[in-house]
């Protein structure tokens, strides 16, 4: 994957975030957050007995846009849980957690709900992109992407309202953020 097509990839998706805290009136900045749990993820696949490769950081710091202070290394590893699988796996990201609520909201109005939907997709990408930036597969990169998938994907059967989503009848839809920053539903 392009770097330039992964960072528009992630810039739509914080437009899509900005919406969100528009419409829903939030108190506080919704993009910025979740840019950093995107560089923390990417922190956490690339996390590998107790380093990272620093071009591999950069690379996540300019997709993300997303900068890490490396001065503030244990802090950065506390607040964003990267150096433990069990303490990164324990909770989804706040992004998560917002776009389930928002699919909850879409689905109480009738509409579909495609918030979860565009977060997930965004993680993948950037989960696949580092998983193959070697020149190939990881494996322990793609079982830490898998494992999180997976997690993602628990949090959302369990706190979902669509009774669909809930017991696992409903089919994933795949959603990719547009270009002016609202998910666009594919129908089946």
């Amino acid at each position: 994957m392009d770097i330039q097509e992964l960072k528009k990839t992630i810039n739509d998706f914080g437009r899509a975030m900005k919406l969100i805290q528009e419409k829903s009136n939030a108190d506080s900045d919704l993009v910025e957050p979740a840019r950093a749990e995107i560089a923390f993820f990417g922190l956490h696949l690339i996390f590998d007995d107790g380093s990272f490769d620093e071009k591999e950081l950069e690379f996540i710091e300019e997709a993300s846009g997303f900068k890490i202070n490396r001065n503030h290394w244990n802090e950065i590893m506390e607040l964003g849980r990267v150096d433990s699988e069990d303490k990164y796996l324990s909770q989804p990201p706040n992004t998560f957690i917002v776009m389930v609520d928002v699919d909850n909201m879409l689905y109480e109005i009738g509409e579909e709900p495609t918030a979860y939907n565009a977060a997930y997709e965004v993680y993948k990408l950037v989960g696949d992109t580092l998983v193959d930036i070697k020149g190939f597969t990881d494996e322990k990169r793609q079982g830490k992407l898998e494992r999180f998938l997976e997690m993602i994907g628990k949090y959302r059967r369990d706190h979902s309202d669509d009774p669909g989503i809930r017991n696992g009848t409903n089919e994933e839809k795949v959603v990719i953020p547009s270009k002016k920053g609202v998910p666009a539903p594919k129908k089946s």
